[in-house]
């Protein structure tokens, strides 16, 4: 039952001493909100983990899929929230070789990965709180994630790309 607190003490631990280590200084004072949010989100993780253990141990009737499910999408939205406010940094982000290499495009990014990451953690939450077959949470699931994962990198790469073709000057006739 200690299992799920030291693992949420030792993350704490971990995230206290991680900004020492992030190059991108003033990046980081400049997202400290989303540091906090994903610093927040995992101690909401280690909290409801913790909850369904002592559930289980006291044979309460807990559903334990939906109460994981919504812990996760509520963490979604709360680190989403902040995604979009975020300044270029290593740490916390969607990191990307092009989002690192242009403050413009790591903005344009995370304000798209956080509207979707917010998106997708409601559908998680909604989907939690309704009776839905194993198969098709999973599949809704899936999707949601998968849409806030992979959409906002494909942009990235598509926004960099804009961004060089806008740079080079045109050749001389």
């Amino acid at each position: 039952m200690l299992l799920p607190a030291g693992m949420t003490a030792a993350l704490s631990l971990l995230m206290y001493f991680l900004p020492s280590l992030e190059p991108r200084g003033e990046g980081l004072k400049r997202s400290q909100g989303l540091y906090s949010a994903a610093w927040a989100g995992l101690l909401l993780m280690g909290v409801a983990i913790e909850l369904v253990t002592i559930a289980a141990a006291l044979d309460w009737s807990l559903p334990v899929d939906q109460v994981i499910m919504g812990t996760v999408g509520a963490m979604l939205v709360l680190i989403g929230n902040q995604l979009g406010k975020s300044r270029s940094m290593y740490l916390v982000g969607i990191r990307t070789p092009w989002t690192l290499s242009s403050e413009e495009v790591w903005v344009k990014t995370h304000r798209l990965g956080g509207k979707l990451m917010v998106a997708s953690g409601l559908v998680i939450i909604i989907v939690a709180l309704l009776p839905v077959s194993p198969l098709a949470r999973g599949t809704i699931i899936g999707v949601s994630v998968g849409a806030a994962v992979i959409v906002p990198v494909i942009y990235s790469y598509l926004l960099w790309r804009q961004e060089k073709k806008d740079q080079v000057p045109p050749s001389p006739r």
